[in-house]
């Protein structure tokens, strides 16, 4: 656990820390929990990262993949762990934790009295109009026992408690274009729905204000229709009705006294632009509040507002920047009046911030165990070569003046002893090279390697696989100088044999440096095209280190995965086996055999096999030359890699 003294105390804050919530990427298995100490007692603040790693190291996995959601409630500590189908409860005041409710794909919390209430999609992580109902689970927050459950709409988000009555957002997003635009209204005694309220297609967030209105958040369908926040009234009889909207497009929220606080970050699928808002609305009047509130210039230099939160003591917010949604964040604290105060680098995708009660012991500032090397995992990248693509410069985050070892050295820093970064490939032909500290062995009639991706899908090897794969290939140390300059042999994958279209083999490609433009290649078998900027990505994409005019890569070639459906959505394929980022890195709570690597797949440039006894470097580049509308090109992304054989 790392600990960063970032500031002065000041006194009357009426907290005595926050706990920061990081999403991680999907897939990469990196929720983690931060600690912002506002009462230690050296009069500093202090931002301990990670500490639910720290506090409990005997947890495998430690938190899991992608946090949704964190609350205090009493002495407790309750996190929603979406992917890894579960809540884990700690104690507030140590972040120790207590116990872990399954709950299936579960999404949001709400509390009343005795009980806590989780949101939940229930099926997998599957986009498809036939998606099954959501549920709302009921939890005794004495026993952490489930204790009832109800059906709601589909895909149901967050919750607000009022009048006895549980109003949950559904928002239908597995269903799109067909999305679910109900709040339901669970009683909660006997936990049934009483009815829906019709609101706005694929709903998010909803919070109650000191009037007993509800706000509403809708997300639009990232079309045609915009995202609107609405707001909910009791009528004479107590009966909630839909009272209006304003034009804000809402990603997250936060009400204190008379003031909704909010920011957005949205994308518009037909325009591939993207936007982001933030603002005051009175919830009295209902009406927005012109406010400089937001001017200041660490403000609007931020990359993607994620999540906002208000002291109600003395009205200073803090702000999340999501960066990139691969690395690390950054969370940034207000004064009242808008005056930045200072910003801390945070964990990936920092989502949710909960406040500690004054009543609450802080947890005390640990000092972190100087780190060691799993030699199970990589040791160091060698080579770092990308093809141009959208986010290149960005996995890892270039900056000005770095040479090709600086971007080697954050390559290390980001997937070596299982990290779980990210770095991007780009286009056909960019490659990584990595090794261990050791030879990887070639053990008989078993896998010997496996390499983490980005790939995801609801079912492991589906046609709606989201495939980016990579060509693995493998290399002695010959004349043993620690340097990846002896023979290259390919694992010959399942591209021969999967029916997706055949590999073309000696395949070349050249990239031309176009700053600030699409950026042109031609092959050798007569064809040209662009890797296409858009609107989403805004930095360069030809690699900015490298000096030269033009970038060749030569290889294997594998055939387009990717197809467009009738609706305008793009899927794709998997291959059976041998390729990096072509399966999900889990399946059923371990590692997918399908990420695995035998180094007896070797073959040489006539495609014969090779007899390797071991390897000493690894290498792994983008298989296939592809644009796939808004979506960009396809581009194989590496998290890391594990020898099976230590």
């Amino acid at each position: 656990m790392q600990d960063d003294v970032i500031g002065q105390q000041t006194h009357g804050a009426g907290w005595t820390g926050m706990y920061v919530l990081n999403e991680g990427n999907m897939g990469s298995n990196k929720c983690t929990v931060d600690y912002l100490d506002l009462s230690s007692v050296d009069g500093q603040i202090h931002y301990q990262r990670n500490i639910f790693a720290a506090r409990n190291p005997s947890t495998v996995k430690e938190l899991g993949d992608v946090g949704n959601d964190m609350k205090i409630y009493g002495s407790r500590l309750w996190i929603v762990v979406n992917c890894s189908n579960k809540v884990e409860v700690c104690s507030a005041d140590s972040c120790r934790r207590i116990a872990q409710i399954n709950i299936p794909n579960c999404r949001y919390l709400a509390f009343d009295g005795r009980y806590a209430f989780v949101s939940s999609y229930v099926g997998p992580v599957q986009s498809s109009t036939s998606s099954q109902l959501g549920r709302v689970y009921k939890i005794d927050t004495l026993t952490l026992e489930k204790v009832d459950s109800v059906v709601v709409g589909y895909q149901p988000e967050e919750m607000a408690v009022a009048d006895g009555k549980l109003y949950v957002a559904n928002s239908g997003g597995y269903r799109q274009p067909v999305y679910d635009n109900t709040v339901s209204v669970v009683d909660i005694a006997t936990m049934t729905e009483e009815r829906q309220i019709r609101v706005a297609d694929n709903l998010h967030r909803v919070r109650k204000d000191r009037y007993g209105q509800l706000w509403v958040s809708s997300r639009g369908n990232k079309r045609d229709v915009a995202p609107r926040l609405y707001w909910l009234y009791p009528d004479e009889a107590g009966v909630m009705r839909v009272g209006g909207s304003i034009d804000a497009a809402v990603s997250d929220m936060c009400i204190v006294g008379d003031s909704l606080y909010y920011v957005g970050t949205t994308y518009n699928e037909l325009t591939m632009t993207s936007s982001r808002s933030m603002g005051i609305i009175n919830v009295a009047t209902c009406q927005p509040v012109e406010t400089t509130l937001f001017a200041a210039p660490q403000i609007q230099q931020m990359t993607r507002p994620y999540a906002i939160t208000v002291n109600p003591y003395d009205k200073s917010f803090f702000l999340t920047d999501a960066k990139n949604y691969v690395s690390s964040g950054e969370l940034l604290h207000f004064a009242a009046d808008g005056t930045f105060l200072w910003k801390t680098q945070t964990g990936d995708i920092p989502s949710c911030m909960a406040f500690a009660d004054a009543a609450v012991t802080a947890p005390p500032v640990v000092t972190p165990p100087v780190p060691s090397h799993d030699s199970r995992y990589i040791l160091a990248v060698d080579e770092y070569v990308p093809a141009p693509g959208q986010h290149v410069n960005m996995l890892p985050m270039y900056s000005d003046g770095d040479t090709a070892d600086d971007m080697v050295r954050k390559c290390t820093e980001a997937i070596a002893n299982n990290r779980r970064g990210m770095v991007t490939l780009g286009a056909w032909g960019g490659y990584i090279t990595f090794h261990f500290d050791h030879p990887v062995r070639n053990v008989s009639g078993e896998p010997d390697f496996l390499i983490l991706g980005n790939a995801f899908s609801s079912v492991t090897g589906s046609a709606e696989a989201s495939s980016e794969p990579g060509i693995v290939m493998v290399s002695q140390d010959t004349n043993a100088n620690g340097v990846p300059d002896d023979a290259w042999y390919e694992l010959a994958g399942s591209a021969d044999s999967d029916n997706i279209g055949s590999p073309a083999y000696g395949y070349s490609v050249t990239y031309s440096r176009a700053d600030g433009s699409d950026i042109p290649w031609h092959d050798n078998r007569g064809r040209q095209g662009y890797v296409m900027r858009n609107t989403y990505h805004t930095q360069e994409y030809f690699p900015q280190w490298i000096p030269d005019a033009t970038l060749s890569f030569r290889g294997t070639l594998l055939a387009p995965n990717g197809w467009q459906q009738p609706d305008g959505e793009w899927r794709f394929s998997a291959y059976s086996y041998g390729y990096a980022d072509n399966h999900p890195n889990i399946a059923g709570g371990s590692n997918n055999p399908l990420c695995f690597f035998d180094i007896a797949w070797a073959v040489d440039a006539d495609r014969q096999p090779v007899m390797l006894s071991q390897i000493d470097f690894i290498r792994v580049y983008s298989a296939t030359q592809q644009q796939c509308g808004r979506l960009g090109e396809v581009s194989t992304e590496i998290c890391g890699a594990e020898d099976l054989h230590p």
